[in-house]
């Protein structure tokens, strides 16, 4: 303890002097030095460093659970959010035949007809152009490449974002078109004797090809190819002693297929007198084919097996993809409403159904939005089976193309092609 003295010191020579106020200052307690102290417990600085990571994970863990929290709030009111009306955003005047047509690609739209194609993005604004003279052209999409083909006729013609890629001329009329994401092509040609299966390169040279004829593997009533161009089904009508009867074919032109006659390496034919007309690769290793009351989901790993199959009580009047889902449009019009929408997953599992009474000329998958329109109106709905907007356009119009973003798409009408975006 020292002692500091308030007032006059004392050491100045007066020791008569009297004393003054003392203030009495706390100095610390310095304890005698330990060589032992400077060792610490190991065990004690284990224990710290475990309850601090504890405490820092934990932290972690809950900031990142109340941020998954607050996004899944987020989009659960994103998903089911109501939509009154719409705003145009931007609007273009359309200065082409009226006979042309309209599809969502990249980030814009394309539009083609029996002379030629042209890629747009979402403003308007022209990227590449290609002239043709086609009897009915039919145009197939896998990511940023795009074939256009004559139907009936010869020739195919495959883009990218940046222009034409190549093209494939043929010496058989065409009946379909496939396309994969590197720009390969599939095309069913048709003979009077046979019809073949034709893959060709870019360059327009032939990959491989498949002869089918009526009284072997059947008529080819549709034909899917997946995204990496290495497997194709397809659905064939064929004739048993007085029976007309499906049969699904897979083929597979990689390494796996290669000793497998004719490439083929699964078929199933189980499906009795049903017609099978639709056949579709979800994913490189999913793949569904829908008959007149069946949906059947094949998993192709090196071979195809069926991994699930549904029958349906009413008759499929429409059947439309998304990346993960199918969608089905049923007869409804015994129970009230004239439709049913039916929608399952890639597991079979039925994601939503509801019911609707206005004829729609388009319905078609926006990631997890059901669209559906005329050339008056539209609706959207949710995955959930919940109509989140039904109104009707200001003007005419023949085509709705999503843009991947929800909530806006681009309005193709008579005289201006719109963008549009719901409020």
């Amino acid at each position: 303890m020292a002692d500091i003295i308030s007032g006059n010191s004392r050491f100045n020579g007066d020791k008569k002097a009297p004393v003054k106020k003392v203030i009495q200052i706390r100095t610390p307690d310095y304890k005698v030095h330990d060589a032992a102290t400077d060792e610490l417990d190991e065990e004690e600085v284990k224990h710290r460093i475990r309850r601090h990571r504890l405490r820092v994970a934990g932290i972690i863990t809950l900031t990142v659970v109340v941020i998954v929290v607050i996004l899944f709030v987020i989009r659960q009111a994103l998903d089911n959010y109501s939509y009154t009306s719409y705003v145009i955003t931007n609007s273009v005047n359309r200065e082409d035949i009226e006979s042309s047509q309209y599809v969502t690609f990249g980030e814009g739209y394309i539009r083609y007809s029996n002379d030629g194609a042209s890629y747009y993005t979402e403003k308007g604004k022209a990227i590449w152009n290609q002239t043709f003279s086609m009897q009915k052209p039919q145009v197939k999409i896998c990511h940023d490449c795009v074939a256009i083909g004559d139907i009936n006729g010869n020739t195919i013609y495959t883009f990218d974002k940046k222009g034409l890629i190549g093209k494939v001329d043929t010496s058989l009329a065409i009946s379909q078109i496939e396309v994969g994401k590197q720009g390969a092509v599939v095309a069913v040609l048709e003979d009077n004797e046979a019809n073949y299966i034709n893959m060709y390169d870019k360059d327009g040279s032939k990959i491989y090809s498949v002869k089918t004829t009526l009284s072997g593997d059947g008529y080819p009533l549709d034909i899917s190819m997946s995204e990496d161009s290495t497997r194709l089904m397809a659905s064939y009508i064929y004739v048993s002693g007085e029976e007309i009867k499906t049969n699904v074919v897979f083929y597979n032109f990689s390494n796996v297929g290669k000793n497998e006659t004719e490439r083929v390496v699964g078929g199933f034919n189980h499906y009795g007198d049903t017609l099978v007309g639709d056949v579709q690769f979800i994913t490189n290793n999913m793949a569904v084919a829908v008959g007149e009351d069946i949906v059947s989901i094949y998993r192709i790993k090196e071979y195809p097996s069926l991994e699930k199959e549904m029958k349906i009580d009413s008759k499929i009047e429409r059947v439309f993809y998304g990346d993960s889902y199918i969608g089905l449009v049923l007869d409804n019009s015994a129970s009230g409403e004239l439709y049913k929408l039916v929608v399952y997953n890639l597991s079979g599992n039925k994601v939503c159904e509801t019911t609707f009474s206005t004829q729609y000329d388009v319905i078609q998958f926006d990631e997890k939005t059901i669209i559906m329109n005329n050339s008056s109106s539209f609706a959207i709905y949710n995955i959930k089976g919940k109509c989140i907007a039904d109104m009707d356009f200001d003007m005419p119009s023949t085509t709705l193309l999503p843009l991947g973003e929800r909530g806006k798409y681009i309005l193709v009408g008579s005289k201006y092609i719109q963008n549009i975006k719901l409020k």
